[in-house]
């Protein structure tokens, strides 16, 4: 079997023909090459690709043998190219797939919380979809079950959702996708759990900040800000969110503000900040927050508060487990 590096190499080469040929955002053609592949047919709008790139095309696509790759390699190097995309596309920080550790870490406090498995799961900034995926994945496992989650996800880049939807088709998930932006009335029924990695920075609409109670007194407001109490207003009741969010939202003097006002409006369950070193630049860095929403059978409990070592170590998962048993245990 070929290793993980030859065969990027071969689906790089491809992706970079058919970018030069389309003239379009190395993403567009990611997107298209892997939408090729499925359908076993070379797309062609309007005379392009042209006649020697489809032919070429067609010659390094059987050379891929892309029917008897496992789906775990297509994923891990649409994985990989999605990155590279993120790179070549001049993408901003928030945009970056999260790392699957972090869903790792999501998954762990999310499997002492909710039992149930055939839920609604809405991403409101979805983007390529890798930690919604990778929390589903690991939820899937660990209780050797079905996928019977019902998927969603909102983001207002065509073509981040062009990219999930990828995603979700190589890992064999159903999704409704919603091209729109979070911060606006959503289509969808309130959903079981919200799980996001949110978008940081100033929100530049704000004639609709003015819809929310969090919105910036002078200025525009911030984004990821809104986004939470966007979340608390769709959230079904009881539902819990999971959402990974700058530590400056939970401390210093915006968060002497955001935070008793959160707690008035859920019940908090886990503030968990993760590793300095994941994050290049401080201001960066996040935690994850967990809340469930007001409603019958919601109720408060002592809050877990955790700070992760270095995900470098294996040993820091472990000693967070071993905190998330006790808590959990505690908590009954």
């Amino acid at each position: 079997m070929k290793n993980i590096e030859a065969i990027f190499a071969q689906f790089l080469e491809v992706v970079q023909i058919l970018q030069k040929n389309l003239n379009v955002p190395f993403a567009g053609a990611v997107t298209e090459t892997f939408d090729n592949l499925e359908n076993g047919k070379i797309k062609v709008e309007m005379g392009a690709p042209d006649k020697e790139a489809v032919a070429l095309l067609s010659k390094k696509y059987q050379e891929l043998n892309y029917d008897k790759l496992p789906s775990t390699q297509k994923y891990l190097v649409f994985t990989l190219l999605t990155l590279k995309a993120m790179k070549e596309d001049g993408r901003n920080y928030s945009q970056m797939p999260t790392p699957p550790v972090l869903a790792t870490v999501v998954a762990m406090v999310w499997d002492k919380l909710i039992t149930k498995t055939e839920l609604s799961v809405v991403d409101p900034a979805i983007g390529t979809g890798s930690l919604l995926y990778t929390v589903i994945d690991q939820l899937v496992q660990s209780h050797h079950s079905q996928n019977q989650y019902r998927l969603a996800g909102i983001d207002n880049d065509e073509s981040m959702l062009d990219l999930a939807d990828v995603g979700a088709h190589l890992n064999n998930y159903k999704i409704d996708l919603y091209c729109q932006d979070s911060l606006e009335n959503w289509l969808i029924e309130k959903p079981d759990v919200i799980v996001s990695d949110l978008p940081v920075g100033y929100y530049p609409i704000d004639k609709n900040a003015k819809n929310f109670a969090t919105q910036a007194k002078e200025g525009h407001s911030l984004a990821h800000e809104l986004l939470v109490e966007q979340t608390i207003k769709n959230l079904a009741p009881a539902g819990y969110a999971f959402l990974l969010v700058p530590n400056s939202l939970l401390g210093g003097k915006l968060g002497a503000e955001f935070m008793p006002w959160l707690a008035k409006k859920v019940y908090l369950q886990a503030v968990v900040q993760l590793p300095n070193d994941l994050f290049q630049n401080p201001l960066n860095q996040k935690s994850l927050l967990v809340f469930q929403n007001h409603g019958e059978n919601a109720q408060s409990r002592d809050v877990l508060l955790a700070k992760l070592g270095s995900l470098k170590e294996e040993k820091s998962l472990v000693d967070f487990n071993q905190k998330l048993n006790e808590w959990y245990t505690k908590k009954r």
